[in-house]
């Protein structure tokens, strides 16, 4: 199977050019530019409605662009249409045939480029294998689970052997047990194949499990693109910040000013923060609003800041203790769990080391 040799290599296998999508008035993509190298699991993420879908089917061809170019594989296809473009897409609702058995569902776009019966049985037998569904090739649909769909759905998919290959939220209808089975069914594939897919999801877990690159969109407009540690421990803006992660990355406003010749910030409500290493870059903003960004697992008992508590959650591997810190909440992860009751207050210490800062007023990083 030609899918199963494929190298990855820095060749692009995708470039979006000035991407612009509009509906009538409405401008659901904004200049959208990027680039995406053979054998990358690039995994567009955002909030409901912030265009990742319409890209991607603007990617496949589903949708007309309004400006702009996407180039696969080196060929403009802007204008050409989907089944010309050398993509197979695995859709969020499996879009199996129902009369049809896992056999025919399978082989049914190799039967209609009308590829030998021989090599259609090599391929089917081949990928059914490698998605463990090769009991499954005489049932029909309705006969199987909702990952076994999803597997006959991929299945369909790999037997093409495309240039690349989208997936348009295709664990969204899973329950959560299936959901992380096939999430690794899904990277190891990927390692395995060196396959360049296309991946869109709202989950952030998904995304930074899976992707190799991953692009943050937000009202049309990519926020950041990067790989998934990039975008954890670096965020570009406030938006990132606080949707990357979960917990997402705690936001304490205030001032930065100079006290007794330490750099100190004083959170919205009068509680304060000496910095005792702050990073050059701060200095600019001297007199000026900044955000503190510190992630929930940098925070430990200690005495830097003492805060009200609003509310202890277990996991059971985790204890999750929401602080009250000047006029926001922060939210602090501890291990294992702890005995902590609400409604006190508790010292805590902030890896700063690993702390971002950020233009309170342009919500920009400061670095």
């Amino acid at each position: 199977m030609v899918a199963l040799e494929m190298a990855r290599d820095s060749e692009s296998v995708l470039e979006i050019r000035d991407l612009q999508k509009r509906y009538g008035q409405v401008e659901v993509l904004k200049s959208i530019n990027l680039d995406m190298a053979r054998g990358d699991f690039l995994v567009l993420v955002g909030p409901s409605g912030c265009g990742k879908s319409t890209l991607l089917n603007c990617i496949a061809g589903l949708d007309e662009t309004s400006s702009g170019h996407i180039v696969i594989g080196g060929q403009d296809v802007t204008n050409v249409p989907p089944r010309d473009r050398d993509i197979a897409m695995v859709f969020q609702s499996y879009a199996l045939y129902p009369t049809m058995s896992v056999r025919e569902n399978i082989a049914f776009g190799m039967k209609v480029r009308r590829v030998a019966a021989e090599e259609q049985q090599r391929r089917v037998a081949e990928v059914s294998q490698l998605l463990q569904i090769d009991k499954l090739l005489d049932r029909r649909p309705a006969a199987l689970s909702g990952g076994q769909r999803q597997r006959v759905a991929m299945g369909r998919a790999l037997v093409r052997e495309p240039t690349l290959f989208l997936f348009d939220e295709p664990l969204s209808n899973l329950d959560a047990k299936l959901r992380v089975e096939l999430r690794g069914e899904i990277k190891r594939l990927h390692e395995r194949l060196g396959a360049s897919i296309v991946y869109v999801t709202h989950d952030q877990i998904e995304a930074m499990t899976l992707g190799t690159k991953v692009v943050v969109l937000n009202q049309g407009v990519i926020q950041q693109i990067g790989t998934p540690t990039d975008i954890y421990d670096r965020p570009a803006n406030l938006f990132v910040a606080d949707f990357m992660g979960s917990p997402p990355m705690n936001l304490l406003p205030g001032s930065l000013e100079m006290r007794d010749g330490r750099t100190t910030l004083i959170f919205t409500g009068g509680q304060q923060l000496v910095l005792p290493n702050p990073p050059p870059s701060l200095s600019a903003y001297i007199g000026r609003d900044v955000t503190l960004g510190i992630r929930p697992e940098t925070m430990r008992m200690g005495s830097a800041l003492t805060g009200a508590v609003h509310l202890v959650e277990s996991s059971g591997s985790d204890t999750f203790v929401s602080v009250r810190i000047g006029e926001r909440k922060a939210i602090a992860r501890f291990p294992g769990r702890l005995s902590i009751d609400a409604h006190t207050d508790i010292g805590l210490d902030l890896d700063l080391a690993h702390a971002s800062y950020f233009d309170s007023s342009t919500g920009l990083r400061i670095d």
